[in-house]
């Protein structure tokens, strides 16, 4: 039961911290969206950033299983699993007209130099991200479907740096290009 509503609570967090930023948030805002009593909040989260710390390695987490459903599918080649997963996203981000974009992205900003825990957190996170990617151009690079002859993990940290800076760029112009031209030099790294 506490784990569910952990999650309830994490996934409610989620989406308005995404839409809104960390700090547009208040406890009370989150507690009423997830229909929690209000003195409940304490009994799962020791404070606020207790709170938006763990926000980040749940958002993180589930991100996790969606790069692995791309990253890891064995019926498409590696390359196309790639570029597959970002044609997909890039998709979404069109539905929902440009709004919200990374929340690791947007923390990142918000949060990064302000708090050393959500700098280190929001770090780790982006490491373990880049790690899948790295993985399935290294599997790529092995099998020949991925030509490239520069470092899987150099061209991981290009894709996922390019792609967060796309968002942003995105969020701001509040169209598509950004995504597009990202598209275009993902495909060309991994040629």
């Amino acid at each position: 039961m506490k784990n569910t509503t952990i999650n309830h609570i994490l996934e409610v967090g989620t989406q308005l911290i995404s839409k809104k930023g960390f700090h547009n948030v208040g406890l009370q805002e989150v507690l009423q969206t997830a229909k929690v009593p209000k003195g409940s909040f304490y009994y799962y989260f020791k404070s606020k950033d207790d709170f938006g710390l763990q926000v980040i390695r749940y958002y993180s987490e589930q991100s996790i299983k969606i790069f692995a459903s791309y990253l890891q599918n064995q019926a498409l080649a590696p390359r196309d699993r790639i570029l597959s997963f970002f044609q997909d996203r890039i998709a979404i981000y069109k539905e929902q007209e440009f709004t919200e974009g990374c929340l690791l992205g947007n923390c990142s900003l918000e949060m990064s130099d302000i708090k050393v825990a959500f700098a280190d957190t929001l770090a780790q996170e982006l490491d373990r991200w880049q790690a899948l990617f790295e993985a399935c151009i290294q599997e790529g690079q092995d099998s020949g479907n991925i030509p490239s002859k520069k470092e899987a993990g150099r061209i991981s940290a290009l894709l996922l740096n390019n792609w967060e800076g796309a968002l942003l760029r995105m969020k701001a112009s509040k169209d598509g290009t950004a995504l597009d031209l990202f598209l275009e030099h993902a495909e060309e790294q991994l040629s």
